[in-house]
């Protein structure tokens, strides 16, 4: 293809579609109203991981062993330029080449980069409120090797350039989002095993107590303590979609 070897991949932005359960796969959106893509890609890129850690002092100690509590969801911060000018070129329909003047015109076709009509756009995917969600979409962000599932926490527009009747051609915006994984996502993730943690599975058809026993303490006797903690009845019949913790056991309270 023309210019396939000179193609500037610009930061897109999909909306993920509404899941009809917790267990069924995100799946992202491939509509057009559903997507922005970037004018320009941004600068740089700020990712920001923090992790916790208990603060465990007796009176009098000068200090503290760093005791791991969990971990917050990464967050990713970045500007985006919207320039009307016409200096910049609108993002191109045959492959966001990175050319400029004349022959960038010729390209992008002939819509003006109207800078509110463009942060109206990012606003529909990011930022407005979804009725049927309850709150706005979450996101898939890609840009080369970065991809992330996420949500917006802020979104700043600074506006820097204005025709003469006060329309604004040029503003940047300054957003922020913060990961977010489902349950399940976030399980798959972390894999978690520890027999010293308490674990709360959502049982699925087919699931019985000595098989999750067995996953999480690797002992299937133990099915019994685990009814036990959950002051189970029947534990023989599960419910699907009912959750049961399955809390530190010893070994050794084999039935």
């Amino acid at each position: 293809m023309l210019f396939n070897q000179g193609k500037l991949e610009k930061l897109t932005i999909r909306a993920f579609l509404p899941q009809a359960s917790p267990d069924e796969a995100p799946r992202v959106s491939k509509s057009p109203e559903d997507t922005y893509v970037a004018q320009v890609n941004p600068g740089s890129y700020t990712l920001d991981h923090l992790l916790r850690y208990a603060d465990r002092r007796g009176q009098g100690d000068s200090g503290s062993d760093a005791v791991y509590s969990g971990s917050d969801p990464t967050t990713l911060t970045f500007d985006l330029l919207f320039d009307g000018t016409g200096v910049v070129p609108p993002p191109s329909e045959v492959g966001d080449v990175p050319v400029v003047g004349a022959l960038a015109s010729a390209l992008s076709g002939d819509d003006k980069f109207e800078v509110l009509r463009e942060i109206q756009k990012l606003d529909r995917v990011v930022y407005d409120y979804q009725g049927e969600l309850h709150r706005p979409r979450k996101v898939l962000l890609v840009w080369g090797t970065l991809e992330l599932a996420c949500a917006l926490t802020s979104l700043r527009y600074r506006f820097t350039l204005f025709r003469s009747d006060g329309t604004p051609l040029r503003a940047v915006a300054t957003a922020t989002f913060r990961e977010a994984l489902s349950d399940g996502e976030r399980e798959r993730r972390d894999n978690p095993s520890s027999p010293d943690l308490t674990h709360l599975r959502e049982v699925r058809e087919g699931d019985t107590l000595p098989l999750l026993a067995h996953q999480v303490y690797g002992d299937a006797a133990l099915y019994l303590e685990v009814a036990r903690a959950n002051r189970l009845v029947n534990f023989r019949r599960l419910r699907a979609g009912s959750r049961v913790a399955l809390p530190p056991l010893d070994k050794g309270a084999r039935p």
